[in-house]
């Protein structure tokens, strides 16, 4: 046991004088630094509705034009196509979509209501419920009060009365009750900006994506120094479980590090619970070293294996979105080969 303990921190102390290795713990560190150093910037907070009103009626397309004018959380704008409508949900330019369909206003309160106005999600929409609210005021405005003098018309109360004084005493009425001050209702904020509702906004930097990266590299290089060392025929009298021990440890000698480093530098960036992120970088560590040592059994030439390794160190940055990610906008092909990378599950 001792042995394999000084094996262990000799290879360990080897790492970390590895030019590569002290490049990748500095850039994280430094990562960190930075982070901590620049401000959050206060920002307003927007979320973009996309509208579509194939409703010809004037009161609809009024109603929309003043949504589109709202000083609001909520930034609604309007689309000439359902074509258009799709697409801007799925670039996700537009947090939410709706589509009013022709003839919506139209229908009598004794309707089927066929026509009905479509919300279009995605999992990351937010506030649907508040946005389903704003539409829904906005509708209530226009079709409440003929709901109103449908009731009016057809009931029986109001036969033997004059029913365009009726009506008109109607909406007389209706009007002072709507702009009533003792009605709650959700207002507009006034003034030029929107600012009831704000964000912090940190620099944007793919920290853990990086960290996970860093971390597979250096078990991937750890593999490098077994191979080499192999080789110059350092291990040459170890057997069996020896000198698989001694291939792992090659391996965690050269994670560990990284792995310890890296815990505390996304929970600077990214916050949340320490021990939950803990537990989240051990289980990506293992994942790691279970790879490279997979690899290790069978890859066996250095001369091989140098010209295997930036074909892998190629596709994990390309699959494991560390700067930008083909798996979001590609086919299946691409998903199904970075689920083979071990930063897909970071």
């Amino acid at each position: 046991m001792k042995l394999f303990f000084n094996r262990f921190f000799i290879l360990m102390k080897r790492s970390l004088k590895q030019p590569v290795n002290l490049v990748m713990l500095l850039v994280l560190l430094l990562l960190a630094i930075i982070y901590r150093s620049i401000p959050a910037s206060e920002k307003s907070m927007y979320i973009p509705v996309a509208i579509l009103c194939e409703d010809e009626d004037p009161r609809m397309k009024e109603s929309v034009g003043e949504m589109t004018k709202m000083n609001s959380i909520f930034h609604f704008y309007t689309v000439q196509s359902e074509e258009e409508l799709y697409q801007e949900i799925s670039s996700r330019n537009a947090n939410t979509g709706i589509l009013i369909p022709k003839g919506f206003l139209a229908q009598e309160s004794n309707s089927s209501f066929d026509k009905k106005v479509l919300l279009y999600t995605t999992p990351s929409s937010l506030l649907t419920t508040m946005i389903q609210d704003s539409l829904f005021s906005h509708i209530f405005r226009l079709k409440a009060i003929d709901f109103i003098h449908e009731y009016i018309s057809g009931s029986q109360l109001y036969q033997d009365l004059d029913m365009s004084k009726v009506l008109k005493q109607t909406d007389t009425l209706y009007t002072q009750v709507r702009n009533s001050s003792e009605i709650f209702r959700l207002e507009d904020s006034s003034g030029g900006v929107y600012n009831e509702i704000t964000r912090e906004d940190k620099l944007d930097i793919p920290v853990r994506k990086l960290a996970g990266l860093f971390i597979l590299t250096a078990g991937l290089l750890g593999i490098s120094t077994y191979l080499r060392d192999s080789e110059e025929r350092l291990y040459l009298r170890m057997r069996g479980m020896e000198r698989y021990s001694v291939q792992l440890l090659h391996i965690v000698s050269c994670i560990l590090p990284m792995a310890l480093i890296s815990w505390p530098v996304i929970w600077i960036t990214e916050g949340g619970n320490g021990l939950y992120l803990l537990g989240r970088v051990a289980v990506y560590t293992l994942i790691c070293v279970t790879y490279a040592f997979i690899l290790s059994l069978i890859i066996r030439k250095s001369t091989i294996y140098q010209k295997v390794l930036p074909v892998l160190l190629v596709l994990a940055i390309l699959l494991g979105g560390v700067i930008f990610d083909l798996t979001d906008s590609s086919t299946g092909f691409f998903r199904i080969l970075s689920m083979c990378m071990p930063v897909y599950y970071f």
